[in-house]
């Protein structure tokens, strides 16, 4: 987001709250991260009940989903806890009345963590499955977007370019899933629920998260943006639409 503002991109994979706040030129289609359901690696830990909460550690790098948690607990349990930024570790346990977001391979290595050091009482709350079970949408929690200013100087046809490059992209990596999370478990890499396997990395790929943003997609990020704006994390104003048909 700070470099596509800063005019050293011209097109990111920015997480949606960003594209609703307007810092982007518009958003590419197609292609982003989402899922149904289960997301596996976006969620808030605790101790009792959500609706018992009064503070949320959050993940300084994990703009939408701090976005989603507030919208779920005040939909879902009327709670609003003050959040703090903080760098989640491994080995963080929590505090009553206190949560923590954690998000991407620190999630997966707390969940490691958890299941080898023990963590009495300690849940793990899936924002996608909680959002699914609130709204039967996917969510979309980034998507291509562009610079301020780049759809007037490329124009049209180089727009359209850029979206089918990307697209190749996304497919060629769609097709070679089995390899990816190979090469990545070779490296140590965390895959669903913190461990260090082909087939947890494989399914955290290939079924946790999902890159192709259809119809029912869309319509997520539409019920999203309509929420962000009724408990005020963004703006007032229209949904954002593809800038390319």
């Amino acid at each position: 987001a700070g470099m596509l503002t800063r005019g050293e991109a011209d097109v990111a994979l920015l997480p949606v709250v960003e594209i609703f706040r307007g810092i982007s030129g518009g958003m590419l289609p197609g292609t982003g991260i989402a899922c149904r359901g289960e997301v596996d690696s976006v969620k808030l830990f605790h101790r009792g009940n959500p609706e018992d909460l009064e503070t949320v550690a959050v993940d300084r790098g994990s703009r939408t989903s701090v976005a989603l948690l507030r919208i779920l607990l005040a939909e879902l349990f009327g709670t609003r806890p003050e959040f703090t930024e903080t760098e989640p570790v491994a080995d963080w346990r929590p505090e009553a009345a206190a949560g923590a977001l954690v998000i991407g391979d620190r999630c997966f290595e707390l969940e490691k963590d958890l299941r080898e050091r023990g963590g009495a009482g300690v849940s793990g709350y899936d924002l996608g499955q909680a959002w699914f079970e609130m709204t039967g949408l996917p969510f979309v929690f980034a998507a291509w977007a562009v610079a301020p200013g780049f759809p007037a100087t490329a124009g049209e046809d180089r727009l359209r370019e850029l979206t089918d490059l990307l697209t190749r992209a996304r497919d060629h990596g769609l097709a070679h899933l089995d390899e990816i999370a190979g090469r990545e478990a070779a490296t140590g890499r965390l895959g669903r629920r913190g461990e260090a396997t082909a087939e947890a990395l494989d399914y955290y790929f290939r079924h946790s998260l999902r890159y192709v943003l259809q119809e029912e997609e869309m319509a997520g990020l539409r019920r999203f943006h309509e929420l962000c704006v009724k408990h005020g994390v963004v703006p007032d104003g229209a949904a954002p639409s593809p800038i390319v048909r």
